[in-house]
């Protein structure tokens, strides 16, 4: 993760803030400097982590994680509490396998977490070098030194000696350079030189560091911090992955928030002018019904007067033509009408039949007769006289009787 500013351990307290390089700021307390600034590298002070070198044998790539990890459990380096933060770098890859620049966390305090900041690195890799492989300067009163492969921090260490420059910390260099040319992976460095990159010292603690020292010292001025900070998401606190997990949620909620809002202002927009052209619709056709409703009302007293009259007109309703009908659904003999009355379109026929099925067969003639086909016919039981003939009435309506009611 690229960035532009970063924040570096004082050399004696606090913390000191560099934008693209220059310094900018100094302050006790690192929350002040970070504030809610999401452009800041924070540099992890050499008292926070610990480094080693290690090769592994020629694996998948997805493999040297777990791999790098088993070292570190071997070292006993492991956060037996949480989750254990580390960052591991190729430099070098052969037939043989691969070396690994390994970086672990081994404290991290709470005043160094910044929940928004933009990542984490180790302060040394922040730091301005020279050519040499070997950097000494102070971090938060205490002496560092720094032994890189290429541009990685391979060996960190905290001299134990006194803070100042003096003969006790050249022989603890000497005793560390010494060590780290025995390992394989610093076989090819030159350690021939140091870079003392400490302010302020005394000529006679100087000259006394250069005696002692095994190796030339070239004093450079205060290493600044890199104009192109690299954050290494390895070393991300969980603190700092659940603020950006929270910032992503908070984030993700305000745009589904604002998205349902302007869908909701969209739909409402069109539910408002669907409505408001439905009520003008509406009016429209209220207003078309009060110009018609007068015409409908005529029509339809029309329509009831000429009811009223159609029986004197429709030939189909003149009592004389239905009885004419009437007798030529009779049977050749054996039936006889008594009586014949109309009610309106209402038609009755009382009768006398020779038997029952007689009857019955005239009921059936009068429903099957085309001329009388808006009308239905009903027919109680035929009472049957002593001398076994059987009277009858017969009753015919219009059908649509019912609807004329």
């Amino acid at each position: 993760m690229a960035s532009s500013a970063t924040l570096l351990p004082a050399p004696e307290k606090g913390w000191t803030l560099f934008v693209d390089g220059v310094e900018t700021a100094h302050h006790h307390s690192l929350a002040e400097l970070a504030g809610r600034r999401s452009d800041i590298v924070i540099g992890l002070p050499a008292a926070a982590v610990s480094t080693f070198v290690v090769t592994l044998p020629r694996a998948e790539a997805s493999l040297h994680e777990s791999m790098i990890f088993a070292q570190i459990e071997r070292r006993g380096l492991a956060n037996r509490e949480g989750e254990t933060l580390f960052d591991f770098e190729a430099v070098e890859a052969g037939e043989s396998g691969a070396t690994f620049v390994v970086t672990v966390v081994t404290a991290l305090a709470d005043d160094l977490v910044a929940p928004n900041a933009a990542g984490y690195a180790t302060a040394a890799s922040l730091k301005k070098h020279g050519d040499s492989p070997c950097l000494v300067y102070r971090e938060h009163g205490r002496l560092v030194l720094a032994v890189f492969l290429g541009v990685h921090p391979a060996h960190l260490q905290v001299l134990s000696g006194a803070p100042g420059v003096e003969a006790a910390s050249a022989a603890e260099i000497n005793l560390i350079l010494l060590s780290l040319r025995g390992e394989p992976a610093f076989a090819d460095a030159d350690l021939a030189e140091v870079e003392l990159a400490v302010s302020g010292i005394p000529e006679g603690d100087l000259a006394a560091f250069r005696n002692i020292l095994s190796v030339p010292v070239s004093v450079v001025r205060d290493p600044g911090s890199v104009t192109d900070p690299r954050a290494r998401d390895r070393l991300l606190p969980p603190a700092v992955k659940r603020a950006r997990s929270r910032h992503r949620n908070r984030r993700r909620n305000l745009v589904l928030f604002v998205t349902g809002l302007i869908v909701y202002l969209v739909v409402g927009a069109w539910v408002w002018t669907w409505a408001k052209r439905t009520e003008r619709e509406i009016e429209s056709l209220e207003k078309r019904i009060a110009i018609v409703e007068p015409d409908v009302e005529r029509i339809q007293l029309a329509e009831q007067r000429w009811k009223q009259l159609e029986p004197a007109f429709e030939m189909t309703f003149f009592p004389v033509v239905q009885l004419s009908r009437i007798t030529s659904a009779l049977p050749g003999s054996g039936v006889v009408v008594r009586e014949y009355r109309t009610s309106g379109r209402s038609i009755r026929i009382q009768g006398q039949a020779r038997d029952v099925q007689l009857a019955n067969r005239l009921l059936e003639d009068l429903k099957g007769m085309d001329a009388f086909a808006a009308y239905a016919w009903s027919m109680p039981n035929p009472k049957v006289e002593s001398n076994n003939t059987a009277t009858f009435e017969i009753e015919g309506k219009p059908k649509d009787a019912g609807a004329e009611g």
